[in-house]
């Protein structure tokens, strides 16, 4: 079975699995009552905030970038746009490798020196999980077991992926002798081009090394799309009739946004649905058909603000959506 097929198989599963317990979760009277009086509006204004949200993520993978390929505001845009709907569509994360591959298309820019700018990226998409922790005794939330579960498991990956950057940036030459260990298991044929490949990515990890001003901005654009994400689920609630503090939602949003790091079902579809009921119902206490009619709207309004954006993005681009999902298992 080809390792895409599995993928898409593991991934339907797990997204199946969340749903049942989502439907058993849910009293269906009581959810659509909550759509009778619904303040679409509201909504629809507000939602410009969670597009802001991902303006200002592709700025800060721009800075991140600028040593190696400068790019136009509107290119940074379209490339990440083009790369959050390969996510969304497909459950292994490829659109990450596919905003390299589209450099490497359009720009010539060498994909294992552009994915260091990606790695950092996702890994400031984590920086997030500390702001959670302090928030944890400002906020009246009762974390059960599952949360904690999943504080812990964030806070792990985040630990891990700056272990690796520190490592691999400070520890050049003990990181390429591991890779060399472990490039023994490979063929011989293919053992220069993976080290090669990876002395190129290693060097591009030290990318933000001696840029202190350009590494407050990105950690300031980090932040303000965390804030700007929680204002458009904070009228979300508002509109369904919640009387939940921002603060609140700032917290909720913010863990619930750390969890897209981990493995998700093609457009998020039951996780998405049962992750808000955990969080917003279980630990925050907002009534959970209310959570529910609110998350099954939120997530029809930005999955289509993500297939429009990302859509027009790759026109804009002139990249072909089936090519370039070809192309991503391509090599520099």
């Amino acid at each position: 079975m080809k390792k895409n097929a599995l993928n898409w198989i593991v991934g339907i599963a797990l997204g199946a699995i969340f749903l049942i317990a989502w439907i058993r979760i849910v009293d269906w009277q009581e959810f659509l009552s909550y759509f009778r009086e619904f303040n679409l509006k509201m909504v629809l204004v507000f939602s410009l905030f969670y597009l802001l949200a991902y303006i200002l993520r592709s700025l800060r993978w721009r800075i991140i970038l600028k040593p190696i390929y400068k790019m136009g505001i509107m290119e940074s845009f379209s490339i990440f746009m083009s790369g959050m709907l390969i996510n969304y569509l497909i459950p292994i994360r490829a659109g990450e490798i596919a905003k390299s591959v589209i450099l490497k298309t359009r720009e010539n820019v060498k994909i294992s020196d552009s994915l260091p700018s990606i790695f950092i990226d996702k890994l400031t998409d984590l920086f997030p999980i500390i702001f959670i922790m302090i928030l944890i005794p400002l906020v009246s939330v009762k974390l059960n077991s599952a949360l904690y579960i999943i504080i812990g498991l964030l806070f792990f990956i985040f630990l891990l992926f700056l272990s690796f950057l520190f490592f691999a940036v400070n520890h050049k030459t003990k990181a390429i002798r591991i890779l060399n260990f472990f490039l023994k298991l490979l063929p011989e044929k293919y053992r220069g081009k993976f080290e090669d490949f990876f002395i190129n990515f290693v060097d591009g990890m030290a990318i933000m090394n001696g840029r202190f001003a350009e590494n407050f901005l990105v950690y300031l654009l980090t932040l303000l799309a965390v804030l700007s994400e929680a204002i458009y689920i904070y009228a979300v609630f508002r509109s369904f009739g919640s009387e939940i503090s921002y603060l609140k939602i700032l917290f909720g949003y913010t863990l619930m946004n750390l969890t897209y790091i981990l493995p998700t079902p093609p457009a998020q579809i039951g996780s998405n649905q049962f992750m808000w009921v955990l969080i917003f119902s279980f630990a925050l206490g907002i009534n959970e058909n209310l959570t529910s009619a609110a998350v099954t709207f939120s997530h029809l309004l930005t999955s289509i603000w993500i297939l429009l954006t990302g859509g027009i993005s790759l026109i804009a681009l002139k990249i072909n959506l089936n090519q370039l999902l070809k192309n991503n298992n391509k090599k520099d």
